[in-house]
């Protein structure tokens, strides 16, 4: 399943506190199980710890039995130690099969900083991540990006193995998913002539890909474009008004040889939408 167990990463800081709101898009998927985990620092001493864990656990309470009435299995853990490490090994004894944590910076719609553990975890975590994004209403307080995530989804396809393995999670959210933008990303060529027998091969191969999904009722859109993968990524991701863009953390790279891991990295930096990595072995 797509997202049958998940983690959510939770410091109770008002970032992290609308992950919360993301919890009802997965029921349609499966989603059975939720571990909620607060990490306490283990820097900031033995009594301060002791605080921290019983207004943890309080806090816990209502987001327990909101879960438990929708029929959903929750586990909460408070460790005290190193915020990423704890994440990752609980996400691992768990066998999560998505980790779901918020991005935070000092501009929520420019400039988006990811903080330390954001990164680590997303970086080093063998279950798919999550990366929430927000906006700002009207009012100026803060939303999440996206209510409806997988309505409208972007999926960048270099035709690598990390490629596939994506397109068999993706069928995972049939329920939910109405359109898929499909992109590919190549390198600028070397004369017109090269460039437009790249796009035409590439073209066909996704259309492939996309004719799957379409036999589903699903509307596919295919893109092929020339330039830097993460820069078109983000672009398209926004002229389009996808919920989500759902990518590897690794491939054989969506311009020449260079790897989908820093191309991630760019994308969760720059998108302005949530991004789901899907590990991808190296």
């Amino acid at each position: 399943m797509f997202a049958e167990k998940i983690l959510i990463a939770l410091d109770f800081s008002l970032h992290s506190n609308l992950l919360l709101n993301c919890v009802d898009e997965f029921l349609d998927v499966g989603l059975q199980e939720i571990v909620l985990v607060h990490v306490i620092d283990i820097r900031i001493g033995e009594a301060a710890s002791a605080i921290s864990n019983l207004k943890a656990e309080e806090r816990f309470k209502s987001i327990v039995e909101k879960f438990n009435s929708l029929g959903v299995k929750t586990k909460t853990f408070t460790p005290v130690g190193f915020a990423t490490a704890e994440i990752l090994h609980i996400a691992k004894r768990e066998d999560v099969s998505l980790i779901l944590i918020g991005s935070k910076g000092k501009s929520v719609l420019k400039e988006v900083i990811l903080g330390s553990t954001v990164f680590d975890v997303m970086r080093n975590a063998k279950a798919q991540v999550l990366i929430e994004k927000y906006n700002k209403d009207e009012k100026g307080e803060l939303i999440n990006a996206s209510s409806n995530k997988f309505n409208k989804i972007l999926v960048p396809i270099d035709f690598s193995k990390c490629s596939y393995t994506i397109i068999e999670k993706v069928k995972n959210l049939k329920p939910l998913v109405e359109k898929i933008i499909f992109l590919t990303v190549l390198e600028q060529a070397e004369s017109i002539e090269a460039a437009d027998k790249s796009k035409k091969e590439c073209r066909k191969d996704l259309e492939k890909i996309a004719s799957e999904f379409e036999k589903s009722d699903i509307a596919t859109k295919i893109i092929v474009k020339e330039g830097i993968a993460s820069k078109n990524i983000v672009e398209v991701a926004d002229d389009e008004g996808v919920g989500s863009i759902i990518m590897g953390t690794r491939g054989r790279g969506l311009i020449g040889t260079l790897l989908i891991g820093s191309t991630s990295d760019a994308v969760v930096r720059g998108a302005n939408k949530a991004v789901i990595l899907v590990h991808c072995a190296s």
